[in-house]
């Protein structure tokens, strides 16, 4: 099966265009095995992709919207071919919405009996100005084969298939109804970002936010000794290899956090704990970042969910570094976390049963409007060469 995708902010980069290209080009051949893409003038070209991939593909950065398509000569004897073989495929019931989006889905195929209050359109475009024939002339000898062959009629506001029809220097691609794909910038083009991954449904979205926006995200966790366990450890894991289907290989730095949990417990009032934590996963992730040269931190932060995303404390935990802190989910509710988690696959691991290191410190009666000099004050008490300690025990796994 061939697909044709095409790029939305990718087109607004001007001459830089050729290295954002490569990116998608790269990301799909790595992330999709056995498909090989091509670049054509109205977008890319995708051979021998199966339909297992699609859902994959609609949920790859970098790209507006796809659709399955054939390619041909400029003969309109060719074209017409090429059309009838597109309406037997769109024929077929579709299972194409990995978006949620309203794409057709009918089981009555386009050539049963009840044919005749099928709607369609042409949709003409020379991407090979120099074509010499016009894509209104186009659109009117093709149209009127259409309707004739299959006894449809004209819509062009709604039709059920909307045949696309883009001329290229060297071939003619023919195309049915687009899907939408998730849009943005390919991973990897925009920089390294080091995302604290937590065992909830926040974090796993908010690195698969930052893919969408360019940036390769790779993972830090810190690990709640107490409750190790097979199934706590696969959790972790399992959300990493979910978060890799989307962008090339990730990196996923597991930081043992024992000796600090109990320095913790032992040294800072409860209502403080939570905060003075989130304080100390920012340092040792500084230091993971400026050791591997990532640009950013990026938490699942949405304002006001908890008590530590209040303004204030998340002005007193941003404090703990100096690197840019990115919270792409600040301002999205927790429904919409929910939707998006299902839709990128992280949903169902993120809500096995797991303590990570935060659900030790939740205090009865939380600080919600916490300063900065009594946080201060409270990790005087602690063993700060513990955090170099954490930071020199951790260990890699790439994901796949």
């Amino acid at each position: 099966m061939n697909v044709i995708i095409h790029i939305d902010e990718i087109f607004l980069k001007g001459s830089n265009q050729p290295v954002f290209y490569g990116h998608l080009k790269n990301n799909l051949e790595y992330l999709l095995p056995k498909i090989k893409v091509k670049r054509i003038e109205s977008g890319l070209w995708i051979e021998n992709i199966v339909l297992e991939q699609i859902k994959q593909l609609a949920l790859i950065p970098g790209f507006a919207n796809f659709a399955i398509a054939l390619k041909t000569s400029h003969a309109t004897e060719d074209i017409k071919k090429a059309i009838d073989e597109l309406v037997q495929l769109s024929s077929r019931p579709q299972r194409m919405d990995p978006l949620n989006q309203s794409v057709r889905d009918s089981s009555t195929p386009f050539h049963s009996a009840q044919n005749d209050k099928r709607t369609f359109r042409i949709s003409a475009e020379r991407s090979f100005k120099k074509f010499p024939i016009p894509s209104t002339e186009i659109e009117k000898e093709i149209g009127e084969y259409v309707r004739v062959k299959y006894n449809w009629k004209v819509s062009l506001k709604n039709p059920d298939l909307n045949i696309h029809i883009n001329v290229g220097k060297d071939s003619a691609y023919i195309f049915g109804n687009t899907h939408n794909a998730v849009g943005g910038l390919p991973t990897s083009s925009c920089g390294k970002v080091l995302v604290l991954l937590s065992g909830g449904l926040d974090s796993p979205v908010a690195a698969y936010k930052m893919m969408t926006r360019g940036a390769q995200a790779h993972l830090v966790h810190f690990q709640n000794q107490t409750s190790v366990t097979e199934e706590v450890s696969a959790k972790i894991f399992d959300l990493a290899k979910v978060l890799a289907r989307y962008q090339p290989e990730i990196k996923l730095f597991i930081v043992p956090f024992a000796a600090i949990q109990k320095e913790v417990i032992m040294k800072i009032p409860a209502e403080y704990r939570m905060i003075v934590t989130r304080r100390i996963f920012n340092k040792i992730a500084e230091k993971i970042a400026q050791e591997y040269k990532y640009l950013a931190l990026v938490s699942g932060n949405s304002l006001g969910q908890v008590a530590s995303q209040t303004l204030e404390n998340m002005s007193v935990i941003s404090k703990s570094s100096e690197m840019l802190q990115l919270s792409p989910l600040i301002g999205t509710n927790k429904k919409d976390i929910i939707e998006a988690a299902r839709t990128i696959g992280t949903f169902d691991i993120s809500i096995r049963p797991y303590e990570d290191c935060c659900s030790l410190f939740v205090a009865k009666h939380p600080q919600i409007k916490a300063k900065l000099e009594n946080v201060l004050r409270f990790e005087a008490n602690m063993d700060s060469s513990l955090i170099d300690s954490a930071k020199a025990d951790l260990f890699t796994i790439i994901a796949k």
